[in-house]
């Protein structure tokens, strides 16, 4: 074996991006450990997969790594000395921004067809810096961890010693228990928004669901995960089978990464990167630790592990502060479902901690951010000292999509090329949105009643399997309980049945089927629960035709090129 790949998309909308982000560097550190301790160190390399999206461990190529923050022009130096102190002035003219993306990575890592559709439109010579910087801090990382590794093999030292440690700090960085805090914060947020808790049974993660079945596939890798197959349909497996979807809490995402992320951020209008971040970051203010409170730790030991210039990105371009289309759907779940209650606390949040991000991003680039910001706000008229995408990621406020806010509040724009560029940058979620709209008329009827029927199918078989208990199902050659709709059905689930949620359908079926008279005392629950299985299939055969989903490709295709996604 010459190679350990990890792959970690998949687990990022399983436990959200900063808790995946966090497992990511601990598998590294606890293979490499291995590695080293067999003396394997230097033969087996280690691969990390870079995802598909570019929240997702850094797989894309951001353009502006270690460009100039500030833009050099005598009508932004007059406005410096409007607001700044001479030494802060000075600073600006050597803050660039950090290196993001596969440029900020060491790892060996995947080129994944986000960062190659940017690869095969680069200019020569700005490909070949980017391979270049690339292959070099692999191999210095590489060559890193064998100097590293050689003492366990060499030495009689226990594990705690300092090689332990150094490993340590080279994959995992500096260990904190107040940042760990907040990751399991993060985790339980972002679950129980897209999944709910076992009490609600589903979560919203069944819009993004059913929205990522009626979108065709654009490549040749299916959007559904597998399903684990149980192994059998006889007996008790049947009620396994069903236990291991619902709750949806247990499953997680029935959903591959692509699909996953596709339907929730860009066409839901919910930022996938950071669900349940904001209403993590407002429990974690709250609490008290020996260090110092909540609030005070934020910025010292929370937001320097942040992605934050892409949280600001993703969070302006993607997210629907107005929930419009998933107040649409609300009243396909039970009334007071719970997700919809944690996602609009997680959205109130946003404007305590915005501007927190937006200081924690200008700090990296090496300057006094407190001279910038007024009463917590970054001050308006020095935006056109910044590069285009810094100012609309630090006006104050981050949504706002109109030009004339900015103009008529800033004295004397007279950079041309800046204000079209700006311009350009603050209309994209505007764009999205329209696009978004046009989606929508083409998925509403459909996904509404797809998931109306999955929520009272799901709340019915949980209701009915907790009564039924462990009762063991007669076998295939007994007497079994016939239903006017088994025929039908047994025709729609005819195929390869692979995925998670035909397999869940047909267990739905073998167990609604099989329910023995004297445990149910109202049969017609049982023909209403088949039937809401019927209307989920039919609904999925024709949820669009080939018109339609020539028109959705062609949308969905439309808001990926205007964010330069489209790999």
């Amino acid at each position: 074996m010459c190679e350990v790949f990890i792959a970690g998309s998949d687990l990022s909308q399983q436990i959200g991006q900063t808790a995946s982000w966090a497992q990511y560097n601990t598998a590294k550190y606890k293979t490499i450990k291995w590695l080293a301790e067999k003396g394997l160190g230097e033969e087996i390399r280690m691969k990390l997969g870079s995802g598909e999206p570019m929240q997702r461990q850094g797989g894309y190529y951001a353009e502006f790594s270690g460009k100039p923050a500030f833009i050099k022009a005598q009508n932004n130096a007059d406005r410096f000395s409007k607001y700044l102190r001479e030494s802060t002035i000075k600073s600006t003219e050597f803050a660039k921004t950090p290196l993001h993306g596969v440029m900020s990575r060491v790892d060996l890592l995947t080129f994944q067809s986000n960062i190659s559709e940017k690869l095969r439109s680069m200019p020569i010579e700005e490909r070949t810096q980017l391979l270049y910087h690339v292959n070099r801090s692999q191999k210095n990382h590489r060559m890193e961890l064998a100097r590293t590794s050689e003492p366990f093999t060499e030495t009689r030292l226990k594990s705690e010693s300092r090689n332990l440690q150094e490993l340590k700090r080279i994959t995992m960085g500096n260990h904190d228990e107040i940042f760990e805090r907040f990751v399991e914060l993060t985790k339980n947020n972002f679950q129980n928004i897209l999944y709910g808790t076992e009490n609600d049974v589903v979560g919203i993660h069944l819009i993004s669901y059913f929205v990522s079945r009626s979108t065709p596939v654009l490549r040749d890798r299916p959007n559904e995960r597998p399903s684990r197959s149980m192994g059998g349909d006889k007996g008790q497996k049947i009620l396994e089978r069903i236990a291991s979807t619902i709750p949806l809490s247990k499953h997680g995402s029935l959903l591959r990464a692509i699909g996953h992320n596709r339907a929730q951020s860009m066409i839901l209008g919910i930022n996938q990167l950071t669900t349940g971040l904001f209403r993590s970051l407002k429990e974690f203010s709250q609490m008290d630790f020996v260090q110092g409170t909540g609030m005070d730790l934020l910025t010292d030991r929370i937001l320097p592990h942040l992605p934050v210039y892409e949280i600001l990105s993703s969070l302006r371009i993607y997210h629907d502060r107005e929930l419009l289309y998933l107040n649409k759907l609300s009243n396909s779940y039970p009334p007071g479902f719970g997700p919809f209650a944690l996602l609009r606390e997680d959205i109130d949040s946003y404007e305590s901690f915005i501007p927190l991000i937006q200081k924690e991003l200008l700090r990296r680039h090496g300057i006094n951010v407190n001279d910038f910001f007024e009463e917590g706000k970054f001050i308006i008229d020095l935006l056109p000292t910044l590069r285009p995408d810094l100012s609309v990621l630090l006006q104050p406020d981050l949504f706002n999509m109109n030009l004339e806010n900015i103009i008529k509040k800033i004295d004397g724009i007279t950079d041309p090329k800046w204000l079209e560029q700006f311009s350009e940058l603050l209309l994209v979620p505007k764009q999205i949105m329209d696009w978004r709209a046009k989606v929508w008329e083409l998925l509403e009827r459909p996904v509404t009643e797809q998931v109306k029927s999955f929520v009272d199918l799901a709340i019915a078989l949980n209701t009915l399997s907790k009564e039924v208990g462990n009762y063991e199902f007669p076998l295939a050659g007994a007497k079994i309980k016939k239903a006017r709709f088994e025929t039908s059905l047994t025709d729609l689930l005819k195929g390869k049945v692979d995925d998670s949620m035909r397999q869940f359908l047909s267990a739905a079926v073998q167990y609604l089927t099989r329910l023995p008279d004297e445990i149910v005392e109202v049969p017609i629950d049982i023909v209403r629960a088949l039937k809401e299985v019927e209307r989920i299939l039919r609904i999925e055969e024709q949820a669009l035709d080939k018109r339609g989903q020539k028109l959705l490709n062609f949308y969905i295709l439309q808001m990926a090129r205007i964010v330069g996604e489209n790999g």
